[in-house]
């Protein structure tokens, strides 16, 4: 199936006993799309597929991206599910790691913190009823601990290392960028999301580049919050 978001065409591709799902998970990646469009930059791209998959979880490439049969097999037919969360997320992933790069090994954060993010801004958006599930059943029903900028590479030695990698990197990501915002204000928050976005589009961005602009951005005294959640802090 396909729909308009402006001048973006999206297209949904989904097994036929999932015909609903695919809908919804169309018109949930066409409201995430015009609003990260508004928050962040435009999407760069004429085209947006999603793709119901055979394999967990979801993964996103540049203008296209996976989402697991399991979260179709759920759905539940309201906004308070993983298929919806999940295709904020996916879509956000069109800015962080398509707009703007990183190294996905050693500083996956500066994707994942800031996607996990991105699908509270459109619960907050779109559906505000389900905004409480969200950080109960998405966030704080796991948890998170853990220093935001780990690798991939289980520096730690935990013996859960997927879910130490994700509580942390994911999670406490976005657990940080909520006391971020809360403690500089909207305005900033989101100036120095679009500024980062902007000042990086193309590029590999770095956790350097994000803590300067970030710098720029306010003058509120960030080192505590930052060593908080950061083992490294440019």
């Amino acid at each position: 199936t396909t729909r308009q978001a402006g001048a973006v065409t999206l297209h949904s591709y989904a097994f036929p006993y999932h015909k609903t799902a695919g809908e919804r998970v169309l018109n949930t990646a066409a409201q995430a799309l015009d609003l990260y469009s508004r928050l962040f930059s435009p999407y760069p791209h004429e085209h947006l597929a999603v793709v119901e998959a055979d394999f967990l979880d979801g993964m996103e490439y540049d203008g296209l991206f996976f989402l697991s049969y399991g979260f179709y097999n759920l759905d539940n037919g309201t906004p308070a599910q993983y298929l919806v969360a999940l295709t904020a997320h996916e879509t956000a992933h069109q800015w962080f790691y398509g707009v703007v790069g990183n190294d996905q090994a050693l500083q996956p954060w500066l994707d994942e913190a800031l996607c996990t993010y991105a699908e509270k801004l459109y619960y907050e958006t779109y559906a505000p009823e389900a905004l409480t599930w969200w950080w109960e059943a998405r966030v704080n029903y796991y948890q998170p601990r853990g220093y935001v900028d780990d690798s991939i590479y289980n520096p730690h030695g935990e013996a859960q290392p997927y879910r130490a990698y994700r509580d942390a990197v994911y999670l406490n990501g976005a657990v940080f960028l909520e006391e971020l915002r809360k403690q500089i204000g909207d305005e900033a928050f989101f100036d120095f999301l679009r500024m980062y976005v902007n000042e990086n589009r193309g590029k590999i961005a770095s956790a350097q580049d994000f803590f300067r602009i970030l710098r720029q951005t306010t003058r509120a005294p960030l080192q505590p919050l930052l060593e908080r959640f950061f083992q490294n802090v440019p």
